[in-house]
């Protein structure tokens, strides 16, 4: 915070030069004794530039002040009092009165390159301040908070320092003149000397005079328009002046005087310090120093109740015109609860209030760092057949039930215990000081038990069940991120073998399923690159032109070969690893759409998205940036989401797709048909592809019914202007019986096998020709002719 101490002088019309009558005689004098020309010349132009130094220095004083006005204005903007748009406007009113006064200096004797080092100060700030504005606009306030704490302060403080060094150096320059120019350069002219300097002496108090009431009149103005509270007391907390908005804020009943209009002044300020605060804000008074100002937090109490401030106080006791302390605080009430809003936001799930997985990890390392040798258990909670609840009755049913998991248990845990929802359907539990394992145990116990309890939701009553995972600290490890990964996999091996509760053991490894024993090799594979992309085309029925391809995962593994998708991507998605993964494909898929774009061969790659990666509050940040780290445009990006997926979290899964679709970054709905969004859910996505489900592609040549659902799914996705694809083309029949149909884009081994980079590249090169695959639908029962690739209403999605 700026403190509002400062008094800085106005910007008044520029003094014309003129030579006083006295000068003028003297001149005359001087020409008849010629020995006093050169003197007396030098001694006028030390005077000059002396005043004009005055000036300059003014005009720099009145840029302060003008600085300070636009701070005023940016807090008021950032604090929620004016919005981006209203501060706008008085912020370059400012900023040009700035420049007129900083022109007017440099033509008043101020040097270019003191002036350039002014300006680029003041330009950083201004940047800095319209950045902040965007962000304000954009409605990014968490960022705008982070951006003005990191950038706006410090070039706010760097464009001061410049002003006051610069304006330092004026007056030492401006003061050394003056002082030659006192002293005559003979002693025969030591009395007209004298009179000079006592007329210089006059001018410049006169002038000084001048600038010091414009200036107290512009900082006057400057107090009245500030939204902080500016206050002068003595060493007691005797007020002796107040601002009108501190005269606004701590006007109550008991402090008015009779006319009911300003607080009484002299007042004692400690009587509307918050009781807490007054023994602290007391000491700092008695404390400060004019070499040290001290800076703190307080709560005041208005007419209007109780708000928190941040205060700077200053000890100008020896300033005669101010003779006393200057304390300036600022309101920072709002702030500190957007602040805690935003804190709880980031460390909370927004559906149940519980602690999420980031606010788990912090509290089982604090566990650890504090166990003494007492450990802490750490117990992971799937819910069976909660997929059922959500497909049966909806949602509504779902989240509800979700709302309802965590009061059970915590009631069953205590208040000392950690419940926290790590993922959709999955809850943690945290049992600090707990070093006994059959203690852990009996826990996990309780809580499957008191989740087998139905579940009452308007009306409806639900089962549920639960597998449980248990781990402790010091047995099964040491650190947050292997405990969670080993209860991870204990809650699997329970889920898996319906064993309820099952404690990690290593021991275990070699008889429990071997996808669990594939663990630890695809930690090591996503560290050691053992994981590549092999890519599948996807070529327009009508035009046999490649429009993308799929990017699909492979492991090749040292020992086993290669390891089918089907058994380690459902073990990362059980297992937390799916984050690492879907990171690892989305930056090779990025790196290899590069190469192609800088080929001249641009391609839009598709890559797969699970479940947990719509609830991984990181992902949009992490696709922006490999996004940036690779310079892919966005619109060669395409993710693809199932419909189970969203609707595991609706809501979650809207907000994050809307936000990637903004970005320019194509959505497709995979698999679809065989899932459960309605009509209503999918003209709310941010959609803008179909790729219907294989199971119904593949026997449409010989299936009516299969034949009839593929016609229905393209003509329910031309009529919401989306691009439809077919995926699972195996045989030349097929792909005619989708051009029949209308459909837009076809993939599958028919086409193409996935294949590697470069095997796609010599692909690609062997297909540059149109293809004999392509077949000329005709129009059949009102579907409009198929579109290319990519084709959609522009104004579904702002650029």
């Amino acid at each position: 915070m700026t403190p509002l101490v400062r008094r800085p002088t106005d910007g008044g019309p520029r003094v014309a030069a003129w030579v006083p009558a006295l000068g003028r005689r003297l001149a005359v004098m001087g020409l008849l004794f010629l020995g006093f020309v050169a003197p007396l010349l030098v001694t006028i132009e030390l005077k000059h530039l002396g005043e004009q130094g005055i000036r300059v220095e003014r005009d720099l004083q009145a840029v302060v002040t003008e600085l300070n006005v636009q701070d005023g204005w940016e807090w008021r903007v950032i604090s929620g009092r004016e919005s981006p748009r209203a501060g706008q406007g008085p912020i370059n009113a400012s900023r040009s009165r700035s420049d007129e006064l900083l022109d007017r200096a440099a033509t008043e004797g101020l040097t270019s390159d003191a002036a350039q080092r002014i300006r680029i100060a003041g330009r950083s700030y201004r940047t800095a301040v319209d950045q902040e504005l965007r962000l304000l606009e954009a409605g990014k306030w968490e960022e705008a908070a982070e951006f003005d704490e990191a950038e706006v302060d410090p070039a706010f403080e760097q464009a001061s320092a410049v002003l006051a060094t610069e304006a330092a150096q004026v007056s030492a320059h401006s003061a050394r003149a003056l002082q030659y120019s006192n002293a005559g350069p003979v002693a025969m002219l030591l009395a007209i000397v004298a009179v000079s300097v006592v007329q210089g002496r006059r001018r410049r108090i006169t002038v000084q005079r001048e600038a010091e009431r414009a200036g107290e009149a512009r900082y006057r103005t400057l107090i009245d328009q500030s939204s902080d509270l500016v206050l002068v007391t003595d060493r007691r907390g005797r007020c002796v002046f107040l601002s009108p908005a501190a005269e606004r804020f701590l006007s109550t009943p008991e402090n008015v005087s009779a006319e009911g209009t300003r607080p009484l002044v002299p007042f004692d300020l400690l009587s509307v310090v918050d009781p807490q605060d007054r023994s602290r804000v007391a000491a700092r008074l008695h404390a400060v120093t004019p070499e040290r100002g001290s800076e703190l937090e307080l709560r005041l109490i208005g007419g209007h109740g109780t708000r928190r401030f941040a205060a700077s106080v200053q000890d100008l006791e020896a300033n005669p015109s101010v003779g006393g302390l200057v304390i300036t605080a600022r309101d920072v009430t709002d702030k500190l609860l957007m602040l805690g809003e935003l804190e709880h936001r980031a460390l909370h799930d927004p559906l149940t209030g519980l602690p999420n997985r980031t606010l788990l990890i912090d509290r089982l390392d604090q566990a650890l760092i504090a166990g003494h040798g007492h450990g802490a258990a750490l117990v992971l909670l799937d819910l069976d057949r909660f997929r059922e609840i959500n497909d049966t009755f909806g949602h509504h049913h779902g989240d509800e039930v979700l709302r309802q998991v965590g009061p059970r248990l915590t009631q069953v845990v205590g208040p000392d215990a950690t419940v926290a929802r790590i993922a959709g359907d999955e809850f943690a539990v945290l049992l600090p000081r707990t070093a006994d394992l059959t203690a852990a145990t009996g826990a996990a116990a309780a809580l499957r038990a008191t989740l087998e309890i139905p579940f009452l939701v308007d009306g409806a009553v639900l089962d549920l069940e639960a597998s449980a995972g248990v781990v402790l600290s010091g047995l099964h490890g040491s650190d947050a991120p292997t405990l969670l990964q080993r209860a991870d996999i204990a809650m699997y091996v329970a889920k898996t073998d319906a064993r309820g509760v099952f404690v990690y053991d290593p021991e275990l490894d070699a008889r429990i399923p071997s996808k669990v024993s594939l663990l630890g090799d695809l930690r090591r594979a996503l560290e050691h690159d053992e994981l590549v992309l092999h890519y599948q085309p996807k070529v327009s029925v009508t035009t046999g032109a490649v429009v993308g391809v799929e990017a699909l995962v492979r492991w090749h593994h040292p020992t086993r070969g290669l390891v089918p998708p089907d058994d380690f991507i459902p073990l990362a998605e059980h297992t937390g690893l799916i984050g690492p993964l879907t990171r690892r494909v989305l930056d090779l898929a990025l790196r290899q759409a590069r190469a192609w774009s800088d080929a001249g061969r641009p391609l839009v790659v598709s890559v797969n998205l699970s479940a947990r990666n719509l609830v991984d509050d990181a992902l949009l940040g992490e696709v922006v940036g490999l996004l940036t780290e690779h310079g892919v445009r966005p619109e060669l990006l395409e993710l693809e989401v199932t419909e189970t997926a969203i609707m595991t979290e609706p809501a979650t899964a809207r907000h994050l797709l809307e936000s990637l679709s903004n970005l320019g970054i194509r959505i497709s709905i995979d698999d679809f048909g065989v899932g459960y969004t309605s009509i209503g859910q999918l003209t709310s996505l941010p959609v803008d592809e179909l790729k219907i489900d294989r199971s119904f592609v593949t026997t449409m040549d010989v299936d009516p019914d299969n034949e009839l659902i593929v016609r229905s799914i393209v003509e329910l996705g031309h009529n919401l202007d989306l691009t439809v694809v077919a995926e699972g083309v195996e045989t030349e029949e097929v792909l005619m019986a989708l051009a029949s149909v209308g459909c837009d884009v076809a993939q599958g081994y028919h086409l193409s096998r996935p294949l590697s980079a470069v095997a796609t590249d010599a692909w690609l090169d062997a297909h540059r020709d149109e293809p004999t695959w392509i077949h000329e639908p005709q129009p059949i029962r009102g579907i409009p002719h198929p579109r290319r690739y990519g084709d959609r209403d522009e104004a579904r999605r702002p650029d």
